[in-house]
């Protein structure tokens, strides 16, 4: 009625459908909630020819993402208000889902010196990271969770050691040896998670491991919740269904 779901379950079994309205076959189809991805990167601003906020909004509203937070890594970075403003302006005018931007942690991406927290949340960024690039500098991180509590802000970051398997292509192993393909040990991604871990436990910030892929991760963010720190964990849907053993022979980018 009006948009809005009147009844569900046991008490719209004997209601029947209101005159005039659509009925569809839901055999073999799943209803649920929409969906929220927290973790997307758009073309816009600077690269609208590979993608735009409105043909992202279509794209996620078709797989039944029905909100999205947008990830700052564009051109240029959104690490100033006037750009956030321009991510919601446009999500109200074109996109047909719910859009929410993260700003930038550091100016430029660059890991170096913090943005403005407080104007960037107060102009409606929900979230501040450093998109795809990892924080490599741990006192300008735990100066940014500890303004980040102030305001009860979330910093998500991705955990990747800068040098720690740099250039590596897969998990490695023996069956990166045999494809003869560089690889990356699971520490590249533990040992910056941990220190993260750590630095959200002493500034007590609410802070999120944007994309892990290791058991040894999530038991590393486990550990950390049960010593009382406000952190989570996401995990791509590649990294819960594929391993290093899906990599075939050939062609194997």
């Amino acid at each position: 009625e009006n948009g809005r779901i009147a009844a569900i379950g046991s008490g719209a079994q004997n209601q029947g459908a209101p005159e005039g309205s659509a009925v569809v076959d839901g055999r073999g189809l799943i209803a649920a909630p929409g969906l929220v991805d927290a973790r997307v990167f758009v073309g816009e601003p600077g690269a609208e020819h590979r993608e735009t906020i409105e043909s992202a909004s279509r794209a996620a509203a078709a797989g039944g993402v029905t909100t999205f937070i947008t990830m700052p890594d564009t051109d240029p970075v959104i690490d100033d208000i006037a750009l956030v403003e321009f991510v919601l302006k446009n999500a109200r005018d074109k996109a047909i889902v719910n859009i929410h931007p993260a700003a930038a942690l550091t100016k430029g991406l660059a890991g170096e010196e913090m943005t403005e927290f407080g104007l960037l949340q107060a102009a409606g960024a929900v979230a501040f990271t450093n998109g795809r690039n990892p924080m490599h500098n741990a006192q300008v991180l735990r100066r940014a969770m500890t303004y980040a509590r102030e305001f009860g802000s979330v910093i998500a970051l991705e955990t990747r050691d800068k040098y720690l398997g740099a250039g590596g292509v897969m998990n490695e192993g023996l069956l990166a040896s045999w494809l003869g393909l560089s690889g990356t040990p699971r520490e590249a991604e533990l040992i910056p998670l941990e220190r993260d871990l750590r630095i959200a436990g002493l500034t007590r910030a609410k802070y999120h491991a944007a994309q892990i892929s290791v058991p040894e991760s999530a038991e590393a963010v486990k550990i950390a919740r049960g010593r009382g720190a406000n952190v989570t964990c996401g995990a791509s849907i590649n990294h819960l269904t594929l391993n290093e053993n899906d990599i075939g022979e050939y062609r194997t980018f």
